[in-house]
């Protein structure tokens, strides 16, 4: 049945793209239209992953910061560490600490509304709460050059905008310090562009491209004027890790 409907509204996405393939850039409202729809499936699905969530996994207050963070990371051991994570779903996926101290971590996601009635339904209670906040809009929330580390994994390819959200959390990491995202590989491919699944995320001779079914940018002539941006495939060939290292 899950298949069936990615079928279906794969097709009816790629539909509109061919119908508004003029208006079809990035900063369209063609893709808002498209994320608008399949919020609902989204939803749906982070509905049973709180239903079963790993409490012990996901909320631990003790929990330290992935190692792929860990090494970019360029602060005194006096400074709090501040890390901005966008598009954060339900709960933050990271750690919340770093070798014992506790970073000041800040969980963004348009649909947090929705998933913290979801998580109070569940008597979960997470350290971090997500607030509602959209990748494309970071600026109107949050002082630019204020996080230590901006932070996004498998949701910028969820994203109506997914350029505009890249130099959002651009603007609002600090000068010399890192935008990190880790996402599945095409996952738009994958899922037949359905639900929110609009883009893909791979890396080719090195340079980071976003895709989808009609058109293909290299992110890393996009950036660089203001970023040095590096992708690394990673969990045998699972995953991308991109970072934009502020110019």
């Amino acid at each position: 049945m899950k298949r069936l409907f990615e079928i279906i509204n794969g097709a009816f996405n790629r539909l509109i793209l061919i119908l508004f393939s003029k208006k079809a850039g990035t900063d369209s409202v063609v893709h808002k239209f498209i994320w608008g729809i399949g919020k609902k499936s989204e939803i749906y699905y982070q509905e049973n992953f709180i239903k079963n969530l790993n409490v012990n996994l996901f909320c631990n207050p003790d929990s330290e910061i992935q190692d792929y963070i860990k090494n970019l990371l360029r602060i005194n051991d006096s400074s709090t560490i501040k890390i901005l994570d966008v598009g954060a779903g339900p709960v933050t996926m990271l750690g919340k600490k770093l070798n014992g101290k506790l970073i000041d971590i800040t969980a963004v996601d348009p649909l947090a509304e929705k998933y913290n009635e979801l998580l109070n339904k569940n008597h979960i209670n997470p350290p971090v709460r997500t607030q509602v906040g959209y990748a494309e809009k970071l600026t109107e929330k949050y002082e630019e050059n204020s996080f230590d580390i901006v932070h996004a994994i498998n949701s910028l390819d969820h994203c109506f905008n997914p350029l505009r959200a890249m130099k959002q959390m651009l603007s609002v990491v600090k000068k010399g310090s890192y935008v990190v995202l880790y996402h599945s590989i095409n996952e738009g491919k994958k899922h037949n562009y359905s639900g929110l699944h609009q883009w893909n995320f791979y890396e080719d001779s090195g340079n980071f491209y976003i895709s989808n079914s009609k058109m293909k940018l290299n992110i890393n002539k996009e950036f660089e004027s203001r970023a040095e941006v590096k992708a690394m495939i990673m969990d045998g060939g699972i995953y991308l890790l991109v970072t934009f290292l502020k110019k």
